[in-house]
């Protein structure tokens, strides 16, 4: 059960957003040139059809301006400045999830997708698949639906299961177990050393998000936890 494809296991969250603006390609090119083996990136479907790169259903935070993604078309979410927040004065456009297969295929990287809205897991796959960039994804998410829709679709699919405190470690075991998934990710304050030692016992990996503390990817790096999502890839890569 164990994915032997971990990687230096840095998942840059959101693309390297410490420095850019989240979720974008600018933030995706950036974590490519740190080295980071992984993206754990957002992805939204538009009223035509497009799968596209977000994490919020509505563009009000990141943009200032409120339009539903999934109400939306590409052409006027495109007009918008995905990265109106940082206030840097750069437009920031919104990516299709195309193109950040196309930049993993090229840069040898791997991306983790996190689906935010229901009918995307499926065509995110024949998506990969069109491009020639399957074996560069893997699926990652709270909602156990997603990631069983991805393993029936194809097995070969690494998930990393996204786990909140207090969840049942058993439980959480038995149904990795009967989905084929690799990996349980644990939010930081949920994860404790016995609960790596189990998770990795049972022959999965246990991973931890989100990490931007020094201290706290010291400890966890000395528990044995493979992969990170994190905010501060460049920082966690120093320490492997």
């Amino acid at each position: 059960m164990r994915n032997d494809h971990i990687g230096n296991g840095v998942a840059a969250h959101r693309g390297n957003m410490s420095v850019t603006a989240e979720n974008t390609m600018e933030a995706v090119v950036s974590a490519a040139d740190l080295g980071c083996d992984w993206l754990e990136l957002d992805i939204q479907q538009t009223l035509d059809g497009y799968l596209v790169v977000t994490h919020d259903a509505h563009t009000l935070r990141t943009c200032g301006v409120d339009l539903p993604v999934a109400g939306s078309t590409l052409e006027q979410l495109r007009r918008l400045n995905f990265g109106a927040y940082l206030q840097d004065g750069r437009h920031y456009r919104l990516p299709l999830l195309s193109e950040v297969f196309e930049l993993v295929k090229q840069r040898g990287m791997r991306v983790t997708i996190q689906p935010k809205c229901n009918g995307a897991v499926i065509p995110a796959i024949r998506l990969a698949e069109d491009i020639g960039a399957k074996d560069r994804i893997a699926f990652n998410e709270l909602n156990c639906e997603y990631l069983v829709e991805a393993k029936l679709q194809d097995p070969s699919i690494p998930v990393f299961w996204d786990r909140l405190p207090g969840t049942n470690l058993q439980t959480d075991l038995h149904i990795a177990r009967t989905h084929g998934f690799e990996c349980l990710m644990y939010v930081l304050d949920g994860l404790k050393k016995s609960v790596v030692d189990t998770v990795r016992e049972a022959g999965f990996e246990c991973g931890v998000c989100v990490v931007n503390d020094a201290a706290d990817m010291d400890r966890f790096l000395s528990w044995g936890v493979r992969m990170f999502y994190t905010d501060f890839p460049g920082l966690l890569l120093n320490k492997k």
